[in-house]
């Protein structure tokens, strides 16, 4: 009687199973069995009405992707099944469940229990939501896996090319043109994993920095400002000085940046030609060449005016405007 009530205390005290079961997987086996039925059960349950908050049913889950590596023949499904719970549901659950989820898979991806293929498509989707905090850790732990994935002279080419594919299609399809669309928010979240995997030195070959000249001809302002300023200079993040300005230039990297101002152009004559697009390649053009005369010292002051209005699209600014928002710098 003393051995039942032991093991039903256990069943409802999940951290002190968790920690049982790291120690000892083989004589717990019989209650992770019993409370990998219950979660399935509950998911069931849950599928019926996703919209709920499901505290239990979270707190369930964070258990199960802790002692999975402790089982892993009879946690083979679990991890699908939270990814098609995701895929079915992710605009309409709750925020909290929603990051419970997404950090337990994280967690599975961290131990070897599911392939980073399986669930990478499934973090770029979930740049759609709403969310500011799972962006931010979707997107720190996407550009630490490829990091890993790519390590050392070893480079990953099978999930490389996957997801260079997968932001081609986030930045080029149909919503992501929407300004006020969920489409956007993942477009730009999509390009800023590509340029801070560019300048991590990762993805330095030409399909991922076609997909970043792709987001130039983008209709949404900040998706084609991201793309514009990573070709006047690749290797500059917000709050970077040019202290070493002039050794930059003697370095090579004026000629990297020459390459890519082709690469722009060999997209827009690949692409159809239009006004817009002609547009956005003149500015770019421009606002490199001036870039340039800038840091060698060769812009007069007059000129340095002319060129805001030519980055701002031509308009000239009267005596009392504020200077643009937009700065190439």
């Amino acid at each position: 009687m003393g051995r039942k009530s032991r093991s039903e205390n256990l069943l409802n005290n999940l951290p002190q199973l968790q920690n049982l079961i790291k120690r000892d997987p083989y004589s717990y086996q019989e209650e992770f069995v019993q409370q990998l039925s219950h979660f399935e059960a509950s998911l069931a349950i849950f599928e019926l009405k996703p919209d709920e908050e499901a505290k239990e049913f979270g707190e369930l889950i964070n258990f199960l992707s802790q002692v999975a590596k402790c089982y892993p023949k009879k946690c083979t499904r679990f991890p699908k099944q939270l990814i098609d719970l995701l895929q079915k549901h992710y605009p309409v659950l709750n925020g909290d469940l929603r990051k419970a989820i997404v950090q337990a898979l994280i967690l599975l991806r961290s131990r070897g229990v599911v392939s980073n293929l399986r669930v990478m498509p499934l973090f770029f989707t979930l740049f759609r939501c709403r969310d500011k905090g799972l962006r931010k850790l979707l997107y720190t732990h996407i550009i630490n896996d490829v990091k890993l994935a790519n390590k050392g002279k070893h480079r990953n080419h099978k999930l490389n090319k996957a997801l260079q594919g997968f932001m081609y299609t986030m930045i080029t399809a149909a919503d992501a043109q929407d300004k006020h669309g969920e489409g956007a928010l993942a477009a730009k979240k999509s390009l800023d994993v590509c340029v801070e995997l560019y300048r991590k030195n990762i993805w330095t070959d030409a399909k991922a920095v076609n997909v970043i000249a792709q987001a130039c001809f983008s209709p949404i302002t900040k998706v084609m400002m991201t793309a514009v300023q990573f070709f006047l200079n690749p290797q500059k993040r917000s709050g970077d000085n040019d202290e070493s300005g002039s050794e930059a230039e003697n370095d090579g990297s004026t000629k990297k940046k020459f390459v890519n101002i082709q690469m722009i152009q060999h997209q827009s004559n690949v692409n159809k030609k239009t006004k817009y697009r002609t547009r956005v390649m003149s500015r770019v053009a421009r606002a490199h060449r001036r870039e340039q005369a800038k840091k060698l010292g060769q812009l007069p002051a007059s000129d340095e005016e002319d060129d805001d209005d030519e980055v701002t699209g031509g308009k000239k600014k009267k005596k009392n405007a504020s200077k643009p928002i937009v700065n190439f710098d």
